[in-house]
């Protein structure tokens, strides 16, 4: 009896040790060396550790960010004043974000764990390049009066040979949405539909450009 009372005071007394480490969330701010547009970050995220990397920018510049290291580890990005909102969800579209900014403001980059490795309490180190370019309240692709897209709404016209990130703006200027994309190697392909005439295009990008664009007819997600 007296064994079996000292082995239950044992486990008891050990089973705090045992229970998963609070989250320990971190912030840093991001800055550019002087006359750079970009810079990389080098850090660890462990179990549900959380790692936001803040940067300010201005609406109409062009934001990228690429992360490597862990495949565990992915990354969001949260616009200004967002509570949990994000723009780019890393571990549905992939470590990898290029984007023209809508609004100017202090920019989140969250880096953290996928459920099942933050429930290990797994360590991952990542590598995370953040670039920024462009002017502040420039329209990318804009010149003079003319906005992108203007007349030409449901229109795939110019789109092929474009940079991806431009020919991203103009398809939504054109009152596009993006419904899918997906990975091929170094090849990237997009979905979009236009609902008005249910028109369901794809995008083919390689190196930065698109390098082919057409009408499939039909999507799971051009609804």
């Amino acid at each position: 009896m007296t064994r079996m009372i000292a082995a239950t005071i044992a486990v008891a007394l050990a089973a705090p040790l045992s229970a998963p480490a609070m989250a320990q969330d971190e912030t840093s701010e991001v800055h550019f060396p002087r006359g750079t547009t970009g810079t990389t970050m080098v850090g660890t995220v462990t179990g549900r550790d959380i790692h936001d990397y803040v940067i300010r920018a201005g609406a109409g510049q062009v934001m990228k960010v690429d992360m490597t290291g862990a495949s565990s580890a992915y990354f969001n990005v949260l616009p200004p004043g967002s509570s949990g909102e994000a723009i780019h969800i890393g571990s549905t579209a992939g470590n990898h974000f290029a984007g023209t900014l809508s609004e100017g403001g202090a920019y989140k980059i969250r880096v953290y764990n996928m459920r099942a490795a933050a429930m290990r309490g797994q360590r991952s180190n990542f590598r995370l390049s953040i670039t920024v370019t462009g002017h502040a309240g420039s329209t990318h692709g804009a010149s003079g009066s003319h906005q992108p897209g203007a007349g030409m709404k449901g229109s795939i016209a110019g789109i092929q040979h474009m940079d991806g990130v431009a020919a991203f703006d103009e398809l939504t200027s054109r009152g596009f949405r993006g419904v899918d994309s997906f990975s091929s190697g170094n090849t990237l392909y997009g979905i979009y539909y236009y609902a008005p005439t249910k028109l369901c295009v794809q995008t083919t990008s390689a190196g930065g450009e698109i390098v082919d664009i057409r009408d499939i007819q039909t999507h799971p997600n051009c609804k």
